[in-house]
C-alpha cells in the first residue's frame, strides 16, 4: 500500500498542520520486515532521549511498540517507517510547560534487502548542525542546503567544519580504506546505521574506528558511504570537484552483509 498516517493510533490523511508547523519533535525512522526491525532498541532509545531532552517527557517503549503495530497490515511487505514525538501541549513562548506526547506514525513502502548504489555526487559547504546529538523535527536548515546543492547539480551536500568532514544532510559518512572503516568524530548525529556498518566492517575483517576525518580521507579511501537506514550502501562517487573511488565488490558486500544482519521481532 501508499503512504499511511496515524496519529495516536488513529488513522489521519496527513501531518496534522499544529504538528507540521511545530520544529519541537524528535523522530526515527526504521525498516520493518515481516514484523522485525534492524536495531529496535537503538530507535527507542533515540525517541526516549530526545523526549527527555527537549521537554522531560518519559517515554513508554509498549506504547511505542503498540502504535507500530497497529500501524502495519498483515499482508504488507517491508515498509520505512516513522515514529516522530511532539509534546502534546506546547506555546512557543513558554516551552518550560511543555508536557505531554503525540505519536505521529508514517510508513510507506520500501526495497529489502538493500541493494548497493553508486551514483552519489555531494557539494561541501561549511555547516553542523544545532543539537547535533539530537534526530530532531527542525531539519529546514539541511534541507534548505540540500537544495541549493541540487539547484548547482549535485545530489545532496556534505557538512564540514573548517578543515573537517561531518555528515550530510540526513546521512552518515564512513570511509573504507584498507582494513581500516572510519567515521567521524565532532558534531554528528549518532547513527544506527553506522552501528550496523560497524559490525559488518568486522564481518569482513575491518577494524572500525571514530575519529576526525578530512577531505584527503575521502580522496584516498576505496569506498565512502553516504550511509542512512535505506541506504547503508550508498557510494559517494563526487566530492565537489573531485572524484572518488569505488570498489564495486566491496560495496556488494557491504549490502548483502548489512541485509543479512539478525533483527529483531518486534510485531508477532
Amino acid at each position: 500500500m501508499a503512504e499511511r498516517y496515524s496519529l495516536d493510533g488513529a488513522e489521519v490523511d496527513a501531518v496534522p498542520p499544529v504538528l507540521a508547523l511545530q520544529p519541537y519533535g524528535v523522530f526515527s525512522t526504521f525498516v520493518v520486515v515481516d514484523g522485525s526491525v534492524l536495531g529496535w532498541q537503538q530507535h527507542v532509545d533515540r525517541l526516549a532521549r530526545g523526549a527527555r531532552e527537549l521537554w522531560d517527557h518519559p517515554l513508554d517503549e509498549a506504547l511505542i511498540r503498540d502504535r507500530v503495530g497497529s500501524h502495519l497490515l498483515p499482508d504488507d511487505g517491508p515498509r520505512s517507517v516513522r515514529v516522530t514525538l511532539y509534546p502534546a501541549e506546547l506555546a512557543l513562548t513558554s516551552p518550560a510547560a511543555a508536557r505531554g506526547c503525540r505519536v505521529l506514525t508514517s510508513s510507506r513502502p520500501t526495497a529489502f534487502p538493500f541493494a548497493p548504489s553508486s551514483a552519489f555526487a555531494v557539494r561541501s559547504v561549511q555547516y553542523s548542525r544545532g543539537l547535533a546529538g539530537l534526530k530532531s523535527t527542525a531539519i529546514a536548515p539541511q534541507i534548505h542546503l540540500r537544495r541549493q546543492a541540487q539547484l548547482a547539480g549535485f545530489d545532496d551536500v556534505l557538512f564540514c567544519h573548517g578543515d573537517e568532514v561531518l555528515e550530510g544532510a540526513t546521512w552518515s559518512v564512513v570511509v573504507w580504506r584498507g582494513d581500516e572503516v572510519v567515521t567521524p568524530a565532532g558534531p554528528v548525529l549518532p547513527s544506527s546505521t553506522v552501528t550496523h556498518l560497524a559490525r559488518v566492517a568486522e564481518a569482513l575483517g575491518r577494524r572500525f574506528a571514530e575519529r576526525p576525518c578530512r577531505p584527503g580521507d575521502l580522496t584516498g579511501a576505496d569506498l565512502v558511504l553516504a550511509a542512512n537506514v535505506h541506504h547503508p550502501a550508498r557510494a559517494i562517487t563526487r566530492v565537489d570537484d573531485d572524484l572518488l573511488p569505488v570498489d564495486d565488490d566491496l560495496l556488494a558486500r557491504i549490502a548483502a552483509t548489512y541485509s543479512a544482519l539478525p533483527r529483531d521481532l518486534v510485531i508477532p
